[in-house]
């Protein structure tokens, strides 16, 4: 067996087009990563513009300045301070009336450089998130919060969530009570206070692991002709009429296919997240998801979230690589394969959906639909099936997981009950 697996590994990794679309593929994500640090970008202390690794080193030194737990006192005593600096020359209320153009360049007529980068934290923006007016600047409604509102930071938050749920994704989605009370049971279990402070490796692993698609795609060009070249080179009426021709065979190149891919994967995901952690920093691993994004229900560390992303991508790669050696059992076409690769993993994602929110949740589940981390952690989608409610994460598993359950055996069918001509 495990000589048939060899030679099925090395027929498909020999193949002119096998060997340019992973040598492609590894080069597109070293290129993409190179690119990724290389154009990070970052205003300095007094206003000058970082690039590179210079950037990312002056936005983890400005979060860590701030490192700690987010209690409500903390959080009532730095917007209180916020407060002080946004509104010592200017005043709030004639502040809440302009544009928000005019309200920036009114802040940078009033206060030098310095100042205003602090009123453009990070930090502060995140502490005034609850309270933010979709258009504002952030010192446009920072004066409304009261100091008894800053001390209701997590019951605001929770409130903000049962607000987005009012709202429906943009009146797009109205929420079952079954989904209201998921999402209400969930941001429940979030442990407070929650921390904050520098993860940029692993906001970075969040921000890319979508680009392994490309070494999916590289994945199913490779395994087309797994099947549908026997068919097309006359192969098949040897094989299949041999001993193992229906068994040992067959088991062998599904093996070979998922070995390959599996490696194949797992190496575009150590660029990813090697080049992410080495140079932003392996930091803030147990900080939580809300450190990323802060709306977002879910109880994760940085480093869970992350793992779990790549493992949506892994099942992702796995139901695609299903789909493919379906088709490839079932036609001899190895251009039909690829084109419907092609647009199951990009076509689908220029597809409109705005305003149409089944069709939105249909389309978010396609491999380009899930290139949004904070879709995944913070967007809400849910799919209530039955008396059960799934979150985007449980329902694209559920959706791969089954694209592998039925397109293994399919591939097997479809190869042993091939009637040579």
């Amino acid at each position: 067996m495990l000589s048939l697996i060899k030679f099925e590994l090395k027929k498909m990794l020999t193949r002119r087009v096998a060997v340019a679309a992973n040598a492609g593929a590894i080069v597109m994500l070293v290129a993409v990563m190179a690119l990724n640090v290389m154009q990070a970008r970052a205003e300095g202390n007094t206003g000058e513009i970082l690039s590179g690794p210079e950037a990312i080193a002056h936005r983890r030194e400005v979060a860590e300045a701030r490192a700690g737990e987010l209690t409500p006192e903390r959080v009532a005593a730095d917007i209180a301070r916020y407060q002080e600096i946004a509104y010592e020359r200017l005043n709030p209320e004639e502040l809440a009336e302009m544009s928000d153009a005019a309200a920036y360049e009114a802040v940078a007529e009033a206060y030098d450089e310095a100042t205003r980068l602090e009123l453009y934290d990070p930090y502060y923006i995140t502490l005034l998130k609850p309270w933010a007016v979709r258009g504002l600047e952030p010192y446009q409604y920072a004066f409304r919060v009261t100091p008894e509102m800053a001390l209701d930071f997590y019951g605001a938050l929770a409130a903000s969530l049962q607000d987005s749920l009012d709202e429906g994704m943009g009146g797009e989605w109205v929420y079952s009570p079954a989904e209201r009370a998921f999402w209400t049971e969930k941001e429940a279990g979030v442990a407070e206070p929650i921390g904050y402070g520098w993860s940029g490796g692993w906001d970075n692993i969040l921000d890319c692991t979508a680009f392994l698609v490309f070494a999916i795609f590289a994945a199913c060009v490779t395994v087309t002709p797994l099947f549908a070249s026997e068919y097309r080179e006359g192969t098949d009426a040897v094989l299949l009429s041999s001993l193992n021709g229906r068994g040992r065979l067959v088991a062998a190149k599904l093996a070979a296919a998922a070995l390959y891919a599996t490696a194949l994967f797992a190496a575009g995901a150590a660029i990813v997240c090697g080049v992410s952690l080495a140079f932003y920093g392996a930091g803030g691993a147990d900080l939580t998801i809300q450190n990323y994004a802060l709306a977002s229900p879910y109880n994760l560390t940085m480093a869970q979230a992350a793992a779990l992303y790549i493992g949506i991508f892994y099942l992702v790669m796995l139901g695609m690589l299903a789909l493919t050696l379906a088709l490839s059992a079932s036609t001899p076409s190895t251009l039909a394969i690829i084109v419907t690769d092609v647009v199951v993993l990009f076509v689908t994602g220029l597809l409109p959906s705005a305003g149409v929110g089944v069709l939105r949740h249909i389309l978010t589940l396609f491999p380009m639909g899930l290139q949004s981390p904070f879709d995944m952690f913070a967007a809400l989608f849910s799919y209530p099936v039955g008396p059960v409610v799934l979150d985007l994460i449980g329902m694209a598993a559920l959706v791969y997981g089954a694209l592998v359950a039925v397109g293994v055996p399919l591939a097997l069918g479809r190869w042993c009950r091939h009637q040579v001509a």
